[in-house]
C-alpha cells in the first residue's frame, strides 16, 4: 500500500456540496468520488489517500481516504473537450475547510522534510516514513476540538532536552498499528460512549473530554495475522480507559463486552443490597 497526496485549489474547484459529503460521512462512515490524480497513473485500489488544500488560506490537508479504483481517463473538470486522469476515493473524513491540518506543521516538522507540500498537482507520493507519522498526527488532530487554536505535535525526543525524572529509553516492541480512520468510523456508529458502563467524558469533563474514548478489539490483536482486514463496525467498541483495562483482566482471551456488563450489574446490585 502506497500514500499519496491529491490536491484541491477552490480558487479552481468550488466543492459545493462540501458539507453534504461531511453529514454523509457521519451518516455511513464515507462517501466515495472521484478525484484529479494529476499525471499519476500508479494509484491503486487500497492506496491511502490525503487531500491538500491549496491556494486558499488556511491551507492545510483537509481529507483523507482510500482508492477504490485504478486511475482512469475521464472529461476534464473544467474543460469538457479535454481529458484528465481521476481515481474513485472513498473519504473517511472530509473537514469543514476552516478547520483544516495546517500546513505549517508539515513545512516545518522535522518529520516532514523532504516533501514537497505545495504541489502543482495532485498525485504526489508520501514516502513510507513520512507517511506514517502523518497518520499518528492526523490522528491526534482529529481529536482536538473545533476550532483548533494550538496544536503541538510532541512524537520526536530531543536529545539534547534534559528529563529530571530517568533517562531517555528506546523501546522495541512488535505491534499490531490501530488503525485511526477504523477508530473514527466505528465512534461515528456507536457514539463516544462506553458500551459497558454508559461512561461520556464530554458529559463530565465538558469540552476537554468531548470524544475522548477508547477502542476495544473484539478480536485480540495478538491473534490478527498481517493480512487481517479489520471491518470497524464490527471487530470494534467503544470503552472507556477503566472498562478497557477490566476487559484486559482476564487472560489469554479478555473478557467479551456482554460478560463485563453481567460483573458490573451484578457489582451494583451488591453495593445496593448492603447499603
Amino acid at each position: 500500500m502506497a500514500t499519496y497526496l491529491l490536491s484541491w485549489n477552490p480558487k479552481k474547484w468550488e466543492w459545493s456540496d462540501m458539507q453534504d459529503d461531511i453529514a454523509e460521512i457521519s451518516r455511513n462512515g464515507f462517501f466515495e468520488m472521484q478525484w484529479s490524480s494529476g499525471v499519476t497513473k500508479k494509484i491503486k485500489p487500497n492506496d491511502r489517500i490525503f487531500l491538500m488544500k491549496l491556494g486558499v488560506e488556511p491551507r492545510g490537508i483537509v481529507a483523507s481516504g482510500w482508492a477504490t479504483s485504478e486511475v482512469r481517463q475521464n472529461v476534464h473538470y473544467k474543460d469538457k473537450s479535454r481529458k484528465a486522469l481521476y481515481v474513485q476515493v472513498r473519504f473517511d473524513t472530509v473537514l469543514d475547510s476552516s478547520a483544516v491540518f495546517p500546513i505549517e506543521l508539515l513545512l516545518h516538522g522535522k518529520s516532514y522534510k523532504g516533501v514537497h507540500w505545495t504541489p502543482q498537482a495532485s498525485g504526489m507520493t508520501i514516502p513510507e516514513v513520512i507517511a506514517l507519522q502523518l497518520e499518528k498526527d492526523w490522528s491526534k488532530f482529529l481529536k482536538q476540538p473545533f476550532p483548533v487554536r494550538h496544536i503541538e505535535f510532541a512524537d520526536e525526543i530531543d536529545e539534547k532536552k534534559t528529563y529530571p525524572e530517568g533517562t531517555v529509553k528506546q523501546v522495541k516492541v512488535n505491534i499490531f498499528e490501530r488503525n485511526p480512520q477504523a477508530r473514527l468510523v466505528n465512534i461515528r456508529k456507536y457514539g463516544a460512549s462506553c458500551v459497558v458502563c454508559g461512561f461520556d467524558f464530554g458529559k463530565v469533563f465538558g469540552e476537554v473530554g468531548k470524544g475522548f474514548i477508547h477502542v476495544h478489539h473484539l478480536f485480540p490483536l495478538s491473534k490478527i495475522r498481517k493480512d487481517y482486514r479489520l471491518n470497524p463496525i464490527d471487530d470494534l467498541r467503544p470503552v472507556c480507559p477503566n472498562c478497557h483495562a477490566m476487559l484486559h483482566q482476564k487472560k489469554p482471551e479478555p473478557y467479551t463486552i456482554e460478560e463485563l456488563r453481567v460483573i458490573l450489574n451484578k457489582t451494583a446490585l451488591n453495593q445496593n443490597s448492603t447499603g
